[in-house]
């Protein structure tokens, strides 16, 4: 109820004087009544926030133009009380609704009717504020709602975009163009870390951004080490730089003191393995619930980091040897069959070398397996000085091992064959603590694909050419010859180390010896089986 002071105000339209007198009286000293005359225009507008009452009559309701019976009909501030003679026709509850009226009261008017039609409007208006109230919860539920959904979809895009891939550098990029539509981010680098099996140092991987110039390259390197440093409790001895893509934008990417970074740290199972920098504007802030969707979405790319990372070792150890770590004759076989395609296909040269270890055997039955494993790890760390990126060496079984050489003619594959079989026989190979090493040799077979060959018709030829130079005195180069290895007398190329040997000698002196001496030490160059 209000108080005297305050009264809540009543509007009455074209009431007779005693009906407004008496209607203010028995509604008590908490209202006040205004009474307005039948036609006047601007009427009954409650006070902003607040429900009002009116008590209309309904002989001058029905007389009301139908435009401003509307117009009353929509304003909500007013609750109407509908005021019927004695003589009037008894109306329905539905009609009196259906005219915009909450209640009707019939003549005579009495104390307790006019009580009783207040109570109605304030239960009215108790409902109607619970309705708002219900409905403004509604609302807000439905809005944490979609704000939720919108983050489950976030994080399903992310974790789907990011499993796609068993790529590291993928993942990550794939991961900057994401979280753009989570915050304004201007740049994304990562680091992730490996301990050695001697557990001192770190060996990283950094994944930095594309586009920069060489003082903001030295500048997110110092930065992602020293995170690195900082988070794993160790030193940096080795590091690789990994380029990411770059945006759709392509725009260069500026130093870490351009923005603000954030480091967030990357681990599955409470082992950390790395760490997420996000670069962004310096006055940026986040909310609380971009927090937690950061949160979760660096917990997904976690995930899928160790995940790839775990398929790249496996990876490595399905494709490279065990004890030499170099290729083992599976990705071998795998990647002589591409390029042998690929060089069918464009018609480029392609040459295989096959080396194998003179009397492997007797340092295995002199020195104990463990020697000849050494000597084998020497070998291949050997066997990889001077090869081009695009060479590929592997183990090819026991104590062989074959080297595929794209885009190098015969000659030149003879060539490198003959600088690996010198180095080797130039080689100590030392065994444990021992300062006693052993010397040992290599035969090689060298061929090169014919046109129309195939990778297993290749491998057959430097085969047969190994096998000539283990027969006829090991520690020599053989070469399979262009047509085949029923092309030519045997005899007249066992010596083709030597003749090599006197070839890179004849080109420092190739000008003092006589032109046709050098033609026939050049055919005695190429052996041919």
């Amino acid at each position: 109820m209000h108080s005297a002071e305050h009264p809540e105000i009543m509007w009455g339209l074209g009431l007779d004087p005693d009906s407004a007198t008496f209607i203010e009286a028995a509604a008590g000293p908490g209202y006040a009544l205004r009474n307005l005359p039948p036609d006047a225009v601007s009427w009954m507008r409650g006070a902003e926030g607040r429900t009002q009452a009116a008590w209309v009559p309904w002989s001058v309701w029905t007389n009301l133009p139908k435009n401003r019976r509307l117009a009353c009909g929509q304003d909500d501030c007013v609750r109407r009380i509908l005021l019927l003679d004695q003589e009037a026709e008894l109306l329905e509850t539905e009609q009196v609704l259906a005219e915009g009226f909450v209640t009707a009261v019939r003549a005579p008017l009495t104390r307790f009717k006019v009580r009783d039609a207040l109570l109605r409007l304030r239960e009215m208006d108790s409902l109607t504020a619970d309705l708002r109230r219900k409905t403004e919860e509604i609302a807000l539920e439905r809005e944490l709602l979609v704000r939720k959904s919108n983050h489950l979809g976030f994080l399903n895009r992310v974790l789907s975009r990011a499993t796609a891939s068993l790529d590291p550098a993928t993942i990550l990029s794939k991961a900057r163009g994401d979280l753009r539509y989570l915050l304004p981010l201007t740049a994304l680098s990562a680091v992730i870390w490996t301990r050695p099996e001697d557990g001192l140092n770190l060996s990283a991987q950094l994944y930095m951004p594309s586009l920069l110039s060489p003082q903001d390259s030295d500048e997110w390197q110092q930065t992602l080490i020293e995170a690195t440093e900082q988070k794993a409790g160790a030193k940096v001895s080795e590091y690789r730089q990994i380029c990411l893509s770059p945006g759709r934008n392509h725009k260069p990417v500026a130093g870490p003191s351009a923005g603000r970074l954030l480091f967030l740290p990357l681990s599955v199972g409470g082992e950390s393995f790395g760490c997420l920098a996000l670069m962004t504007e310096k006055g940026v802030r986040l909310a609380k619930d971009q927090v937690q969707t950061l949160n979760a979405c660096v917990n997904h790319l976690a995930l899928a980091l160790r995940n790839a990372l775990l398929y790249c070792q496996v990876k490595i150890q399905a494709d490279h040897d065990g004890l030499t770590k170099i290729g083992n004759r599976r990705s071998f076989e795998v990647r002589l069959a591409e390029e042998a395609a690929r060089h069918g296909r464009y018609d480029l040269p392609l040459s295989l070398i096959l080396v194998d270890l003179d009397h492997f055997k007797v340092v295995n039955d002199t020195h104990g397996h463990p020697a000849g494993d050494e000597v084998l790890r020497d070998m291949a760390v050997l066997l990889g000085e001077g090869l081009r990126s695009s060479d590929y060496p592997a183990r090819y079984g026991g104590e062989e091992f074959v080297v595929i050489l794209p885009h190098t003619s015969h000659d030149q594959a003879a060539l490198l064959a003959e600088r690996l079989r010198q180095r080797v026989a130039e080689r100590v190979f030392r065994i444990g603590a021992s300062k006693k090493g052993l010397n040992l040799t290599v035969s090689v077979g060298v061929a090169s694909l014919a046109p129309g060959g195939t990778s297993e018709s290749l491998v057959l030829l430097a085969d047969q050419a190994l096998y000539v130079a283990k027969n006829n005195g090991r520690n020599r180069v053989v070469l399979a010859g262009a047509r085949g290895p029923h092309a030519s007398d045997v005899s007249d190329a066992v010596a083709l180390g030597e003749s090599l040997q006197g070839k890179c000698e004849g080109k420092a002196q190739g000008k003092s010896r006589d032109k046709g001496a050098v033609g026939r030490k050049a055919v005695q160059n190429r052996a041919v089986i």
